[in-house]
């Protein structure tokens, strides 16, 4: 058999023990034809996700939304960090720190680190109290004490970053007061064990601002920012897709300059096979979302909280049916997941401390030099160190989607296996029953 012929074949056994489970007698075979992650040979997580809408429907992919945003980070960012410092272990990794980036430092523009140009905005601010994680110390809220504290060495776990307001760059140098003789390896070792490469809050944002535009629109971002970022975000997707053309399609780019004029007014519209949906969520709506489930360890809770602000946020142009409802839903927990892997590929290829981290790697290989540039012309360029980063974690959302699809399969085959075992059981009652009988 083939592998789509295989993958329909898992899809239609499902749909059987779904409809066996809840006494309908119908075929599946027209959804799972229509699911086109069957035909797709390279994209795991598309079909994982439709498996599992399979096994429980809508309430399976809200389910998803809900302990990824509770507990995938907390569980993986063990596993990343250690990924990250496979990909920073050089050629020279043995050798001590170089003198220069000692004495002198790594001079980086801000504007080769801010991919989103998040160090403009005030943590202090209702937009930035959003954008910054301010109950604990973190890369992004240093680097924006160093520009109000121009010229002042900010210590930050094993470094020390300093912002020149002359040439808007940061500096970085090596807070190694009680180890000068730091090998290169340990020093990266040390700066990633000791920092949160993703934070949860950030990420949330992060994805509910993709959706609904809230914090965007109020950032006074030009159209040509938001461009850019939308850019990246589309390459690193491609990327999730197992897409490396580094190349975006004409037709993406409309769609991208479209999303960057409803993420500037603040009111999305996406089309959900239903109709047309207006998407407007307040920045107070916002924040109080955010607020709720960002110190939130239950999944159900940031399930409903999340669900809610799409209700109330919403609006359909067709009129409104159960089933228009959770297609509705579907569509948008869909387009969650799959911005919830971009903003985590984010955290880990293109946050300003990843940028920071290549820089100073760029540095040690070619004399002291720098070589950043534009974040998406990056991403070609160091793609072997992107690559590398956003495969582990694409295997590890995929292994929380199919633990989780497991476990509902288990509630799924366990009242019929009951009931295959009963039947057998009485049948073996008849049959004994005759054999005494005569």
């Amino acid at each position: 058999m083939s592998l789509s012929d295989n993958k329909k074949s898992v899809l239609d056994t499902i749909g059987a023990y779904s409809s066996l489970n809840q006494n309908e007698d119908k075929s599946f075979n027209q959804t799972k034809n229509s699911f086109s992650s069957v035909n797709n040979k390279k994209e795991t997580i598309p079909y994982l996700l439709d498996v599992l809408k399979t096994v429980a429907g809508t309430e399976a992919l809200k389910q998803l939304v809900g302990t990824m945003f509770s507990n995938f980070i907390e569980q993986t960012e063990p596993k990343l960090k250690k990924t990250l410092k496979k990909q920073f272990v050089q050629y020279n990794s043995d050798n001590t720190l170089p003198s220069n980036f000692k004495n002198n430092g790594v001079s980086i523009p801000v504007e080769n680190l801010d991919t989103k140009s998040k160090f403009k905005t005030n943590p202090d601010s209702s937009t930035g109290s959003l954008l910054y994680d301010n109950t604990k110390p973190n890369f992004d809220k240093i680097g924006y004490q160093a520009i109000l504290n121009e010229g002042t060495d900010i210590p930050y776990n094993n470094l020390l970053v300093n912002y020149n307001k002359n040439t808007d760059s940061f500096i970085f140098k090596p807070n190694i007061s009680t180890n000068p003789n730091v090998t290169v390896n340990n020093w990266f070792t040390d700066y990633i064990d000791k920092t949160e490469i993703i934070n949860k809050k950030e990420v949330m944002t992060g994805v509910i601002d993709y959706i609904f535009g809230s914090v965007t629109s109020n950032q006074n971002k030009t159209d040509e920012q938001i461009k850019n970022e939308l850019e990246v975000d589309k390459l690193l997707e491609q990327l999730i897709d197992n897409n490396d053309s580094f190349q975006i399609s004409q037709e993406d780019l409309d769609a991208i300059e479209k999303k960057a004029n409803d993420l500037i007014n603040g009111i999305t519209y996406y089309d959900m096979g239903c109709g047309v949906i207006s998407a407007n969520l307040s920045l107070s709506g916002m924040s109080s979302l955010i607020s709720n489930i960002s110190g939130s360890t239950n999944g159900f809770e940031i399930a409903n909280a999340i669900e809610n602000s799409i209700d109330q946020a919403s609006n359909s142009d067709q009129q409104s049916t159960d089933e228009n409802k959770e297609t509705i839903k579907d569509g948008f927990f869909n387009k969650i997941i799959k911005i919830f892997v971009v903003k985590i590929s984010n955290s880990l290829t293109t946050a300003p401390q990843i940028r920071m981290l290549l820089g100073i790697s760029s540095s040690f290989q070619n004399n002291g030099n720098v070589i950043l540039t534009k974040t998406k012309d990056d991403l070609q360029k160091y793609k072997v160190i992107i690559k590398c980063i956003i495969n582990d974690i694409i295997k590890l959302v995929g292994e929380f989607i199919f633990n989780l699809a497991v476990s509902y399969l288990i509630k799924l085959l366990t009242p019929i296996i009951k009931k295959i075992i009963k039947e057998k059981i009485n049948q073996f009652k008849r049959i004994i029953k005759s054999l005494i009988s005569t």
